[in-house]
């Protein structure tokens, strides 16, 4: 420090101590460096990660079954996708297996199926509790012929951007065990297709007869109508649906009752059946074939 005194004392150099002026500093930087009131667009640093929106895949639900038979197993499918839309398909197993083994058939076809239609999320829903334990590794396999179907499925789950597997109880896997239970009864030899279509069906409405009624059937039906208790003994074995007269026998028969040009018909036409047979008269044939007057 006495050798840089020294050297220094010819030149006039006063040491003066700073003063704070941090605020004024800030002040004359930015009259210096005006801004126009625009951002401006930072670089970015190396090993900055922009950031992405993630759009997530919708979920789509798998519910399968298996049936084992005698004569084959039998598989169903059952894809249902984030809009309500289903996909089914139904498969018949050509060769005596397990049940087990058949609950895997169809958990393996139906991945495979929801593979084939670009599905990333899977929700799977099956009432076989040990192929459910199993994938989620609560149970371990001890029998070999399971093995190479637990590790197929495995192998696709893989594909899958995300799964879940959940157990249900049959009640809620009908549509799936309906599948599976109807191939496995179905004879389908390879190469075949079976073409099922089901219908929706309501109650069948019974046809009105254009005969007229006679007065007596008109009379029942009003005081069955109009449900007085006076009435009771008469009406007590008539009994109407859907506006058709029944009559009821002790036997517990249900007839309905014709009127008299109706059942001079019907006598005819159960005579001709009848004719030249022994057994029952022709009054109680007619009360088993449904006529009553």
């Amino acid at each position: 420090m006495t050798r840089w005194i020294l050297a220094l004392g010819e030149f006039d150099i006063q040491v003066v101590s700073p003063t704070a002026k941090k605020s004024q500093a800030l002040t004359e930087l930015l009259a210096a460096f005006p801004t126009t009131g625009m951002d401006v667009d930072q670089p970015d640093l190396p090993g900055e990660l922009q950031e992405i929106a993630l759009i997530e895949e919708p979920e789509w639900q798998l519910m399968f079954d298996g049936a084992a038979s005698a004569g084959g197993g039998g598989i169903g499918i059952v894809l249902i996708g984030p809009e309500s839309q289903v996909i089914t398909k139904t498969c018949k197993l050509l060769y005596r297996c397990s049940n087990n083994e058949a609950e895997y058939e169809a958990l393996i076809t139906g991945l495979e199926l929801a593979e084939s239609k670009n599905v990333k999320r899977l929700f799977i829903k099956g009432d076989s509790w040990l192929a459910i334990q199993q994938l989620k590794g609560e149970f371990t396999v001890k029998e070999p012929a399971l093995a190479k179907y637990r590790t197929k499925a495995q192998q696709i789950l893989q594909n899958f951007q995300g799964y879940r597997l959940e157990h249900v109880v049959r009640s809620q896997n009908r549509y799936a065990d309906a599948l599976a239970t109807l191939a496995s009864k179905m004879d389908v030899r390879k190469d075949q297709h079976a073409v099922i279509t089901v219908e929706a069906k309501g109650i069948m409405e019974a046809k009105p007869s254009n005969m007229k009624e006679d007065d007596w059937i008109v009379s029942i039906k009003s005081k069955l109508m109009e449900g007085k208790m006076a009435d009771y003994k008469t009406v007590r074995h008539f009994h109407i649906e859907e506006g058709t007269l029944y009559f009821k026998a002790p036997t517990g028969v249900l007839a309905r009752c014709l009127s008299k040009e109706e059942a001079s018909c019907k006598v005819k036409e159960v005579h001709e059946q009848v004719c030249g047979m022994d057994g029952a008269p022709l009054a109680r044939r007619l009360l088993w074939a449904g006529y009553y007057w």
